[in-house]
């Protein structure tokens, strides 16, 4: 089982912070992980049947106040369609950090 996995057992909901900054309103919006691929070069990540994260590894995965910290990645894609218009939108990252805000206490 893998470091994300196991961090989502016990943190079924939680909010998205990006390298830019937080996806949606901080503590409003409740994510939950509707899907997850491990290859050799990815992780991906679907969360809401709507929002992919695409990491090329290698990754760093650390944990902080409960929250899962992601980084250390080559490349990191954000795809996403709009909540109300089902717009496509995508961000490419080559640094930062992936933050997963625990909401469990």
């Amino acid at each position: 089982m893998s470091e994300f996995e196991l961090w989502n057992k016990k943190n079924n909901v939680f909010g998205l912070q990006l390298p830019d900054g937080w996806f949606g309103r901080p503590g409003d919006n409740q994510h939950r992980t509707t899907y997850t691929l491990e290859r050799d070069n990815k992780l991906i990540l679907e969360l809401d049947n709507q929002l992919y994260l695409i990491f090329t590894k290698p990754l760093k995965f650390e944990t902080s106040n409960n929250d899962l910290v992601i980084s250390g990645f080559k490349q990191l894609v954000f795809d996403y369609q709009g909540y109300g218009d089902l717009n496509v939108h995508s961000k490419v990252f080559k640094t930062g950090a992936v933050t997963l805000v625990s909401y469990s206490w």
